[in-house]
């Protein structure tokens, strides 16, 4: 039964993996084939970040999953993003986790597979 008051939250946009990185370097995969939803970047936390020095580049909910962690690189579409920020949403249903991401620029090296 649905929780009255709760924002249903969805994951139809698309699918992410999350990556463990050492310095510049990415060296393995922590979690694959993870469905997610794209969240509009509130005025409040964009401004919050850009206090901070942080661009924020995207905002996605997912739901959750253990050992994803800030400073994680999340890889959609063949871009590469950093998780800034992990928020976990107790009062959305589905539970969910909100990942705030900044794009990593320049690429990271990718050596999963070598």
């Amino acid at each position: 039964m649905r929780r009255t008051g709760s924002k249903f939250e969805t994951f139809g946009d698309g699918v992410l993996t999350v990556c463990g990185a050492d310095k510049r370097t990415i060296v393995n995969t922590k979690a694959e084939g993870i469905r997610y939803g794209n969240k509009t970047i509130g005025e409040r936390r964009f401004w919050d970040a850009k206090v901070a020095g942080t661009v924020i580049s995207a905002m996605v909910c997912i739901l959750p999953y253990p050992g994803i962690e800030r400073d994680d690189i999340v890889l959609i579409r063949e871009r590469q993003y950093r998780i800034s920020q992990v928020q976990h949403k107790f009062d959305a249903a589905p539970p969910c986790l909100y990942l705030t991401l900044e794009s990593v620029q320049p690429p990271l090296r990718d050596e999963r597979w070598q």
